[in-house]
């Protein structure tokens, strides 16, 4: 095991108790019926590519499947998701030039009219009156459909022996493309790629493939959850992961004498695997300079860990301690919530014992801290005009006024913004401060 600064390609071997559960969706997916669309959902960070390739790995090792992985972020800006995924399973499985030739064959079938008619479908119209519509308005095309048609199950054929060997897509990094990219790949799966023998893995974040549906779709009534189960037949949200697996994920990033602050680190940032290697990653590098900064009898990981986290999880009150180490001693009412951050309070012990304990701490977190690229907006406390916040939430989260005030209702701490860059994060705080309620960035 090579410990060490890790980067950010997904995990080849299980480092967080996965397997049974790639196990289980491998299975599923060599014994369902096709074609089908399997939607694997979790947020930024969660493993979803990690476990595609577990799932993968599975079939690999069975003699009834062949898989394609298909990044689909790297071929956002080709024409046609449809003519790009077929590219990749040509090469992949190694068709050559008669691959190629049926390729050529679906490309053209596929320019023009046809595709013109995809990307302008109507969100209000489902899909069987689209292809009415389809044939009713470009009729001259609907032979060059029959012709393509044809080329598919061709092309798929020799992939899959004619049906007799499963052919399994794995499709990654979709929510990472631009809205309109998206959602041709969507419709592609629906109208084109819609084959016997084939089985469609997406890994996506279902959040953000709703705000694609929402940014196209807008200004007509469409449900994005209708919208979604017309194309993705299994959902499958990806359970987070234990806090003993993820401790047990921080250890085998550290060397054995820093395996004692790995609870401390998943304590305070929580289980997404993601967020958990970069912040080691920063640890590590802030472990080296501390080891050339302090006295070896001076330096405690421990405090370094609890800042660090401090200053990923809340950026405002790091600013706060930087300026003024004071406000660890007593809590106001504004952060009093914040004291129940065991993080906050081994930061206020430190400083009720020496009032420059975290001076050469903080020197290091300002020179290689670990400083969060989403915000959360969360508000603590509900103003006097309830009414007002409840409009901010409403307008931000493009949500009903019943769901808006249902969530105010609930009560603190209410998430009323999630995954935003910092500048959108403090124009949103902005707004819910001038609601007269209390709020902050996390």
């Amino acid at each position: 095991m090579s410990f060490g600064i890790r980067n950010d390609e997904p995990a080849i071997e299980d480092a967080l108790d996965r397997d049974k559960i790639a196990l289980a969706l491998a299975n599923a997916v060599q014994i369902c019926d096709t074609p089908l669309v399997v939607g694997l959902y979790g947020s930024w960070g969660s493993g979803k590519t990690s476990l595609m390739k577990l799932v993968q790995r599975h079939l690999d090792r069975t003699d009834n499947c062949v898989t394609v992985w298909f990044d689909a972020w790297q071929h956002q800006f080709d024409e046609n998701p449809a003519v790009a995924l077929l590219h990749t399973m040509v090469e992949e499985a190694g068709l050559g030039e008669e691959g190629r030739k049926l390729l050529y064959a679906i490309a053209g079938a596929l320019g023009n009219a046809a595709l013109k008619a995809m990307t302008l479908m109507s969100a209000a119209t489902d899909f069987r009156k689209f292809e009415e519509k389809y044939e009713q308005e470009r009729f001259l095309v609907r032979e060059k459909q029959v012709r393509l048609r044809q080329h598919f199950e061709e092309l798929l054929g020799k992939v899959t022996n004619n049906g007799e060997i499963r052919l399994v897509f794995f499709i990654d990094d979709l929510d990472r493309c631009v809205s309109e990219h998206i959602l041709k790949t969507l419709e592609a799966l629906k109208l084109f790629l819609n084959m016997k023998g084939c089985v469609y893995v997406l890994g996506v974040d279902r959040e953000a493939l709703e705000r694609s549906i929402r940014h196209r779709y807008g200004d007509e009534d469409v449900s994005e959850a209708q919208y979604l189960d017309k194309i993705v037949q299994v959902p499958f949200t990806i359970p987070p992961v234990t806090a003993d697996s993820t401790t047990g994920f921080v250890r085998s990033l550290l060397t054995p004498k820093l395996h004692d602050i790995a609870e401390d680190i998943v304590a305070g940032l929580g289980t997404n695997p993601r967020q958990i290697k970069r912040f080691v990653n920063s640890f590590i590098l802030n472990d080296e300079l501390a080891k050339q900064t302090f006295d070896s009898a001076d330096y405690d990981a421990k405090i370094l860990v609890a800042l660090l986290v401090v200053q990923y999880q809340r950026p405002a009150f790091y600013k706060e301690i930087v300026d003024d180490r004071d406000v660890l001693l007593a809590p106001s009412d504004a952060n009093a919530h914040l004291f129940a951050d065991p993080a906050v309070l081994r930061l206020s012990g430190v400083i009720k014992g020496d009032p420059s304990g975290l001076d050469g701490y903080i020197h290091l977190s300002q020179v290689a801290g670990v400083r969060p690229t989403e915000f959360d907006v969360r508000v603590t406390q509900v103003g006097e005009f309830k009414i007002n916040l409840v409009k901010v939430v409403r307008e931000h989260n493009n949500i009903s006024l019943k769901e808006a005030k249902d969530l105010v209702e609930a009560g603190p701490p209410i998430l009323a913004g999630a995954g935003l860059s910092r500048e959108a994060a403090e124009d949103l705080l902005e707004k819910v401060l001038g609601t007269g309620s209390r709020a902050e960035l996390v």
